[in-house]
């Protein structure tokens, strides 16, 4: 087979969405282990969601210029599992493709978060390993809608290259205007002024 029809086979990727020929020098006197060894070096910058267009490839491919140009919606899709504020669903999709979604079974969710690269959950949703197994490497961030973080499966996310975060300081006033009002509440009776008014 002569070195242009092997490097025609051998440099196209069709699952890749990517055809590394259209990206090689056209310089006759690149050898073929060098355009393998360009080709390799593309490889890994392909994507599922991202194609590659060549604008100029010099002859030693040094000097190249590549332009990644998304072949979908740009814009990342964000599944939240819980009810949220109005306000932080809005920042969100300023910024994102949303999927409200909320009280989904664990069978759910699993086939949703094949499609999302972010998951937005509160405590009620449990973020198993099988979730992150599902999401087949896609699901990059876990966004916990409050303090503890028990309920995702943190070895499980390192695993699979997935960052979680929290928001550790979101209900600090709410626990301490709740502070307050029970410390109000003990020294005026409310308790037991209650009881009797609903006594009679």
């Amino acid at each position: 087979m002569a070195p242009s029809s092997a490097s025609s086979t051998l440099f196209s990727n069709p699952s890749l969405k990517l055809n590394c020929q259209s990206l090689l020098p056209t310089n006759s006197q690149v050898s073929l282990s060098s355009k393998l060894s360009i080709c390799r070096n593309l490889s890994l910058l392909a994507h599922p969601r991202l194609t590659l267009q060549h604008r100029d490839y010099n002859a030693t491919a040094r000097h190249s210029r590549l332009a990644v140009v998304s072949s979908l919606d740009p814009k990342p899709t964000v599944l939240v599992a819980e009810k949220l504020g109005e306000a932080g669903l809005n920042f969100l999709r300023s910024y994102a493709n949303v999927d409200c979604s909320y009280n989904l079974s664990p069978e759910e969710l699993c086939t949703k978060i094949s499609l999302c690269d972010a998951l937005i959950v509160r405590s009620g949703t449990k973020v198993t390993r099988e979730v992150f197994e599902s999401s087949g490497g896609r699901l990059k961030v876990v966004g916990r809608a409050g303090v503890g973080i028990d309920n995702v499966d943190l070895g499980a996310a390192t695993e699979h290259g997935c960052l979680v975060v929290n928001a550790p300081t979101a209900n600090t006033v709410a626990a301490a205007e709740h502070g307050i009002a029970l410390l109000a509440a003990m020294a005026r009776n409310i308790s037991q002024a209650d009881a009797s008014v609903k006594a009679g």
